[in-house]
């Protein structure tokens, strides 16, 4: 049975395409038996961390608008592995208006029932019919918050949004979290009147803009602690979808998909 997830921030440095696309890449380099879609529905292309040239869901306007969806034999498997397929986001930010809700969910029913588990980066803001498609979708949802005041608060007013949208959150994720930070777990799940047993943490890397600059996510280029975040993450996947977990040796290298 086909899994979707789905990745929302509160901010555009929230980490949200950061995390969405490691956990996608790792599930697909360590259970090689899944099929994994990462799509990124939002109103940006949402590649910063793709060396390879993705199709775009542009290219797919004309029959998501009529319906028809997308068939998985338009799609050609990534580089980074034979059993990820990527779907980049919007190539033009002013065309973002052209899409709308429908055509995400289009995408949906024809689609992901292919694959085993489909990641969604719905991006960070819900101005845009892909984004409010895509957290509106049956499925796990992730919303990933960084520790500032900036952020707490803006998810605060997000919330009589998500409401009327009918959205609620699975799991909260502290994203680039600092031990010692005054912005801790408890503090922001009291904020935001949330179980603190629903919070999970992806710790700071200082390697971030390498990863913008090389074109890889921070599973290639960050530390075994970031790495032992995204895999807690991943893991919280694999126990939604009744499947053993994720087991990395300590201190291992990763390789690089290419």
């Amino acid at each position: 049975m086909s899994q979707t997830v789905v990745f929302h921030g509160t901010g555009h440095r929230a980490g949200c395409t950061m995390t969405a696309q490691c956990v996608a890449e790792l599930v697909a380099k360590e259970k090689k038996e899944l099929m994994v879609l990462f799509a990124a529905l939002n109103g940006r292309r949402s590649t910063e961390y793709l060396s390879e040239n993705s199709v775009s869901v542009d290219e797919f306007k004309i029959q998501l608008k009529s319906g028809m969806g997308i068939d998985k034999g338009m799609l050609s498997p990534s580089k980074k592995a034979e059993n990820l397929y990527i779907i980049a986001g919007i190539d033009k930010e002013e065309e973002a208006r052209h899409f709308f809700p429908d055509m995400a969910e289009a995408m949906g029913q024809s689609l992901f029932s292919k694959f085993d588990l489909v990641v969604i980066d719905s991006g960070s803001d819900l101005d845009n019919g892909l984004a409010v498609g895509a957290v509106k979708m049956k499925g796990l949802k992730y919303l990933v918050i960084e520790q500032t005041e900036s952020a707490v608060r803006r998810c605060e007013k997000m919330m009589d949004t998500y409401e009327k949208l009918g959205v609620s959150f699975d799991k909260c994720i502290l994203s680039k979290f600092v031990e010692g930070d005054p912005y801790t777990l408890n503090y922001v799940s009291s904020r935001l009147s949330a179980d603190k047993s629903r919070f999970m943490e992806v710790s700071y890397s200082d390697k971030g803009r390498v990863s913008e600059m090389e074109y890889k996510t921070l599973l290639e280029t960050g530390s075994d602690k970031y790495r032992s975040d995204i895999l807690k993450i991943a893991n919280s996947v694999m126990e939604a979808m009744n499947l053993d977990s994720i087991n990395l040796r300590r201190k291992r290298t990763w390789n690089s998909f290419i």
